[in-house]
């Protein structure tokens, strides 16, 4: 049996270096594809695409909400034409494309969304605005802090009532409580409330 001599080339200068360079570079490539497909991406049935940036926590808002949201609309081409730190909204208000972004998000939750034109302004944009006719629109959103219709319907209710006590202490005699010296209660309310100890 003969063993046959097969020549080695020697290895060129640098080749290693290369080796270990498109190696690091393929590594760093499939961190980012891994980061990129981690950020969630979806589809509405509406045509409403997002990004979910963060997810944020606790329960998410109905289209009959109250929501204070930090928002930034813009136009395909990067045009911005609004943006909001932090804005009080009706929900069942805005654009339905805007709505519906919105009660995707959870407390503390970030998404940009593409609006297709049918679920924006359509062809009817706000007078003035650089909204063109029929244009889709992108809004990245933060969903800061919102309440239900019920909860804002009580505070509204509370304040009513805390303002009808007010006028009254007023054409009462400025300021005193009604059947006392100022400060004094109203007799039956001097103690706690039935059922609290």
């Amino acid at each position: 049996m003969s063993v046959t001599a097969v020549p080695l080339r020697p290895i060129k200068p640098g080749s290693v270096r290369r080796f270990w360079l498109v190696m690091v570079l393929l590594f760093a490539v499939a961190i980012v594809l891994a980061w990129a497909g981690s950020r969630q991406f979806g589809q509405m049935p509406s045509g409403l695409r997002y990004q979910m940036l963060e997810k944020g926590t606790g329960a998410s808002p109905t289209k009959e909400d109250f929501a204070l949201v930090a928002y930034k609309g813009m136009l395909p081409d990067g045009t911005v034409f609004d943006e909001n730190p932090g804005a009080p909204m009706e929900l069942a208000s805005m654009v339905p494309g805007f709505t519906e972004a919105v009660t995707k998000l959870r407390k503390g939750g970030k998404m940009r969304a593409w609006i297709p034109a049918a679920l924006g302004y359509g062809d009817h944009p706000p007078q003035g605005s650089p909204i063109p006719p029929n244009s889709p629109l992108v809004f990245e959103i933060k969903l800061l802090e919102f309440k239900t219709r019920a909860e804002v319907m009580e505070q509204q209710r509370a304040m009513q009532l805390q303002q009808m006590m007010q006028q009254q202490q007023q054409q009462q005699g400025g300021g005193a409580a009604p059947g006392g010296p100022e400060g004094a209660l109203p007799p039956g309310m001097e103690g706690p409330p039935p059922g609290v100890q």
